[in-house]
């Protein structure tokens, strides 16, 4: 009897990863660091090595950079709102703004909360509407008219007039949700990102074309389903890695899930589920499974604290341009402190990266700072392994506090790194898959396929 293949691929901010499974068991995976290999490249050459294992199926979690979702890097996006509501999600926000104020505009027209049309729309106000943007020459519009959930004729109508304008015209998506602000709160990030979210989508179905037939190639949404139509879920993306580790291993085992990522570490329930994502620029509407971003993450800052000693700070480096250990970071940062641990120098994508020199250059900073600080020990070892203990110790305290059930699960490719932090624990399960993000990926999509039948 012929085996079937699924292909599971997951791409983060840094870094993406890719499993072959037959029967749930992986057959091979890779991990590439985006920052110096090419998405479309990488994934083609994966398929390439393992032709004799031909996926019949391909599921994705695409999670784009957060910076992004920024206007001012992904291109700023019209707003036409119903008259007097031009500043509400600013008014409502946090500290983002979603688009340029020259961008917002708003329209005469009212329909009330049981659905009556209290205020006809006018035509002629999206005619002077659109030639403005076309002056402007900006192509993307959203638009959000109060209570259009209960009666969406007029979101219809300026749909229809604005499309034939040839505008790309983003619409909230129906749902029962009753607040406006976190529907247009999606609506508008969505837009903002929906040209960066189809290059990703085109650079994937490029690797697998004659790999896997496009209809065979499914992303996943913040919910764990499959998705079709981009234009409402690319922001529901964020969370469809997560939510697939939850559904995957927390759901099974009744347990939370602590996912240590070189990009975050995350702890995800396995049973509890939120309604919307309360981001920098308010509340958004993306259901997904809870999950909280400990304090303590891999690329933390390491420096001084007010009172001269060593502690981490309280945002992430990132990977761009990474740990000192890389070779180009020049700021230290946590996982530093673990640049000759064998366990993160095997680590697949990392493995061939370390610089001596960058690692020569951290413990350097690390001594600079040594002979500034309230630090009597100056021994480099000494302070390196104090400063291991306390990451260990933040990472199981906050962990401990914040889960919801008995049991955690704790996984990703660096828990084999942090184990430690859990051995006393006898309700944690150490789950030492390094791949596990792309694995629940294919399993959680192929179950939510063949929940489609």
């Amino acid at each position: 009897m012929q085996k079937s293949f699924l292909l599971g691929v997951s791409v983060g901010e840094s870094f993406a990863e890719f499993s072959l499974l037959s029967d749930s068991k992986p057959l091979a995976q890779k991990r590439v660091y985006l920052s110096r290999e090419n998405l479309k490249q990488s994934l083609l050459q994966f398929v390439t090595e393992n032709s004799d294992k031909k996926p019949e199926l391909a599921f994705v979690s695409l999670r784009l950079p957060k910076k992004l979702l920024n206007y001012n890097l992904s291109g700023a996006v019209a707003h036409v709102t119903t008259e007097g509501f031009e500043h509400w999600l600013e008014v409502c926000g946090k500290t983002e703004t979603l688009t340029n104020k020259d961008l917002l505009f708003s329209v005469h027209e009212r329909v009330l909360a049981n659905g009556d049309i209290e205020t006809p729309l006018k035509l002629e106000d999206l005619e002077a509407i659109a030639a403005k943007l076309q002056m402007m020459d900006c192509k993307k519009v959203c638009l959000h008219f109060l209570h259009s959930a209960a009666n969406s004729a007029h979101l219809d109508q300026a749909h229809e007039f604005l499309t034939a304008k040839g505008l790309e015209i983003f619409v909230p998506e129906k749902t029962d949700n009753p607040h406006e602000v976190s529907r247009w709160n999606r609506n508008a990030l969505n837009a903002t990102i929906s040209g960066v979210f189809a290059d990703r989508k085109t650079e994937i179905l490029k690797a697998l074309d004659g790999v896997v037939a496009e209809k065979d190639i499914h992303f996943l949404s913040s919910t764990g389903k499959i998705f079709s139509d981009d234009k409402s879920q690319q922001i529901s993306s964020l969370f469809s890695a997560s939510t697939a580790l939850g559904l995957q291993l927390g759901a099974q085992e009744q347990a939370d899930v602590l996912y240590l990522g070189l990009e975050n570490f995350l702890l995800i329930s396995g049973a509890e589920w939120s309604t919307s994502w309360e981001s920098a620029w308010g509340s958004v509407e993306v259901p997904h499974l809870q999950t909280k971003e400990l304090g303590i993450q891999p690329t933390l800052g390491v420096s001084l604290n007010v009172f001269g000693h060593f502690d981490f700070a309280t945002h992430q480096e990132g990977w761009e341009p990474g740990p000192m250990f890389l070779g180009r970071g020049q700021k230290p940062s946590l996982l530093d402190l673990w640049a000759e641990n064998s366990k993160l120098t095997k680590l697949q994508g990392l493995e061939d990266r370390f610089s001596v020199q960058g690692i020569q250059r951290f413990k350097n900073t690390l001594f600079a700072l040594s002979k500034i600080s309230q630090t009597r020990d100056s021994d480099l070892g000494h302070f390196t392994k104090d400063m291991q203990s306390l990451s260990m110790q933040r990472l199981a305290m906050e962990a401990y506090l914040q889960r919801q059930n008995k049991k955690m699960i704790v996984t990703g490719p660096l828990a084999s790194v942090f184990a430690n932090a859990f051995k006393k624990d006898p309700h944690t399960t150490l789950h030492a898959d390094e791949f596990s993000e792309s694995q629940a990926t294919a399993l959680c999509g192929f179950k939510a396929l063949q929940e489609t039948l």
